[in-house]
């Protein structure tokens, strides 16, 4: 009910009183669809965390909650339809993935969206007598984010940001990832590809961890129209939220 017993239109005419049914029950469903999927986008949850599957973080962005999907049957189409243009699958590498399968969560098997964060480390100063490690990770992960888009039956958009440690050959390393790129913009449904540089953690303790809420300078770019990867320059350092 409006308040000072002012009836209120919604945006289609009906005013706060007409949407209530005999006995005091909101009519929810005679809401216009459009106001109907602003309450179901304000429903979905922000994060979800997943079970880690082989050192990978797995999370939801976007997410149906389980509970509202048993209101009714029209209520969990509805919600599941707006859910399918959001939800967004995060996975997060932080160096440990040797390319197992990954299953999908049942919560975003219906994701269209893919957001990779990748790790590529190389410990190796010289990349004529050793082979560079960034090239056989970059190998790794298109055999498997290949598999998983295949299984992504509705997916549109993948998003990959990658991180190169800031040692003093990192520039070599990029080298090499610019000559296998192709692995990773023939993706079908790739929308951006984001390189960026950033120092390997070292703890007190001389163990280390990737982190990836530090700071980091973008050196490379692709994005949809342009053939590949390509170097920026004088981009200054960007800090970013994990998600």
């Amino acid at each position: 009910m409006a308040r000072s017993g002012i009836s209120r239109p919604s945006p289609d005419g009906k005013t706060t009183e007409s949407l209530v049914k005999q006995g005091g029950v909101f009519d929810f469903f005679n809401l216009p669809r459009e106001l109907r999927d602003q309450i179901y986008a304000d429903c979905l949850q922000f994060k979800v965390k997943f079970e880690s599957q082989h050192g990978v973080r797995l999370r939801g962005r976007r997410v149906a909650q389980g509970s509202l999907l048993q209101i009714n049957h029209q209520f969990r189409h509805e919600y599941l339809e707006r859910a399918e243009k959001e939800t967004c699958l995060v996975i997060v590498d932080r160096d440990h993935f040797h390319g197992e399968a990954l299953e999908l969560p049942t919560p975003v098997k219906y994701a269209r969206k893919l957001e990779l964060h990748l790790a590529l480390a190389c410990d190796s100063p010289d990349h004529v007598i050793d082979r560079c490690k960034v090239v056989q990770e970059v190998r790794m992960h298109r055999k498997w984010i290949g598999d998983l888009a295949d299984r992504m039956k509705h997916l549109n958009s993948i998003s990959i940001k990658v991180l190169l440690d800031n040692h003093p050959f990192v520039r070599d390393c990029g080298k090499r990832l610019l000559s296998e790129q192709h692995r990773f913009t023939n993706l079908e449904a790739l929308t951006s590809v984001e390189v960026y540089h950033c120092d390997f953690y070292q703890g007190d303790n001389g163990t280390g961890a990737w982190n990836f809420q530090r700071s980091r300078k973008l050196v490379m770019q692709w994005s949809p129209g342009k053939s590949e990867l390509q170097r920026v320059e004088g981009v200054a350092a960007a800090k970013e939220r994990e998600c």
